[in-house]
């Protein structure tokens, strides 16, 4: 569990560049990101600008009121610099959405705004450091939809303050305040948690443990994290634990007893063997969580992860993802699973670089009683036959080439129905379209000053 962000990595030399990186695609996919980062020593700034059109397979992202401005676009820039013992970081980015949604007689709209931005200090001393962080995250969004009743605008403001102070042992003590205001349908919720808590290391071992005073409930609860790690030989052994509480999602908050809150315990074991061309990783993980006496739900799953690395610069993975449980707080997810080749070879006198990439996913015993709300991002069991959403097998395609320092990106989503398959269909969530084959042109510049 760590409470606090971490800071970026700030150069140790003076260096300036930048790049573009540029996409075009089927069904008016148009996509744009220009970035510069500006680098001096123990000083840094990053530029980022993202812009993204897309109409959809039959033009259900297109607004109803039409206008000029891409769906999606987002601005961000950071700085971070130390100087002597004190260390800063800052952030602020805006992400707006001006997009359409299918809907049944005629498209429906998303209008979206987020302002987050963040600010990090630090600063040592002899025998002790302090950290301190605080955070703002600001969004205005508004959906219109024949599904959503609620058709104004709503409203979250999030704040977050942290304090902690570190010492040479390895240990800390903090406090982390957070507040959470929401205006939505019939619902005005204000609530805040503050979080006291100590942390320690011990070598391979490490604990966190505090308590949360939680308002309007007016109650308390038990937090930690718990982590232990033992290498052995070229593989390791990993046990965390980790309880927390949260704030329940604001459209639930009406369905179980009105409460605010939700607490968490979360178990997980990982290991991990690495030779010279083949590594293996795998999980086991419990999820549990309470919102009252009566609401105790618990998910279980299990991963796999293998790469092996031959012929020099090519590399088979495959990984497995599988819910050992239909509780719908897992996701309903049955089985995911990969299997990819990555590749690299050289043309016209070691001139171009060729990078292929090959890969399948697909989904296994998906439950049918799993749905998902797009618009309010929450779970529900669904009842309708209707949206039961179909298991998959894709197959992709992804080639890059590098030329003289520029790479140019070819890729191809769903391959068997780029080739005219038309029995082969992606189907994500009731409410949106199927999805066939998806074909991309990209080329990224790079400059350095």
């Amino acid at each position: 569990m760590d409470l606090l962000p971490a800071f970026s990595r700030l150069p140790d030399s003076t260096n300036n560049n930048s790049y573009l990186d540029y996409y075009r695609g089927d069904y008016s996919y148009d996509q744009l990101e220009l970035g510069a980062n500006f680098e001096s020593k123990n000083e840094m700034i990053e530029i980022r600008g993202f812009k993204r059109s897309h109409g959809g397979n039959v033009g259900h992202y297109i607004h109803p009121l039409g206008g000029s401005s891409p769906p999606h676009h987002s601005y961000r820039v950071n700085y971070g610099i130390k100087r002597g013992n004190k260390k800063y970081e800052a952030s602020v980015a805006r992400y707006v959405t001006r997009s359409g949604l299918p809907d049944s007689l005629y498209n429906g709209a998303e209008n979206d705004n987020i302002i987050s931005a963040g600010l990090r200090y630090q600063q040592q001393f002899a025998k002790f450091k302090i950290d301190s962080y605080f955070g703002q995250f600001l969004q205005h969004r508004k959906i219109q939809h024949t599904s959503v009743t609620d058709s104004n605008y709503n409203d979250i403001n999030r704040v977050q303050f942290i304090l902690n102070l570190g010492f040479q042992n390895n240990s800390s003590f903090g406090i982390r305040h957070d507040s959470q205001q929401i205006n939505i349908f019939n619902l005005n919720r204000l609530v805040n948690w503050t979080t006291f808590y100590g942390s320690k290391s011990y070598g391979d071992f490490s604990i966190l443990a505090g308590f949360q005073l939680i308002n309007p409930d007016q109650s308390n609860s038990v937090i930690w994290s718990i982590n232990y790690k033992k290498n052995i030989g070229r593989g390791f052994f990993q046990l965390e634990s980790e309880a927390l509480t949260r704030p329940v999602h604001p459209n639930s908050i009406q369905k179980i007893d009105n409460s605010n809150f939700e607490n968490w315990k979360n178990n997980k074991i990982k290991f991990g063997i690495e030779s010279d061309k083949i590594s293996t990783n795998g999980f086991y993980q419990i999820n549990n969580q309470v919102i009252d006496s009566l609401t105790n739900r618990i998910s279980k799953f299990i991963g796999l992860e293998i790469n092996y690395n031959f012929a020099n610069s090519w590399n088979i993975y495959s990984f497995i993802i599988s819910q050992l449980d239909t509780s719908y707080i897992g996701g309903g997810l049955g089985t995911i699973s990969a299997f990819g080749v990555k590749g690299n070879f050289k043309l016209f006198n070691n001139n171009m670089d060729i990078r292929p990439h090959f890969w399948t996913t697909g989904t296994n015993g998906r439950v049918a009683s799993f749905g998902f709300d797009p618009f309010n991002h929450i779970p529900f069991e669904n009842t309708n036959p209707n949206w039961v959403i179909d298991d998959k097998l894709i197959f992709n395609f992804e080639v890059t080439a590098n030329i003289s320092g520029v790479l140019i990106h070819y890729k191809i989503n769903n391959l068997l129905n780029a080739f005219g398959n038309d029995k082969i269909w992606i189907q994500n969530n009731h409410m949106y379209q199927k999805i066939g084959r998806m074909i991309q042109f990209g080329v990224t510049w790079n400059f350095t000053n």
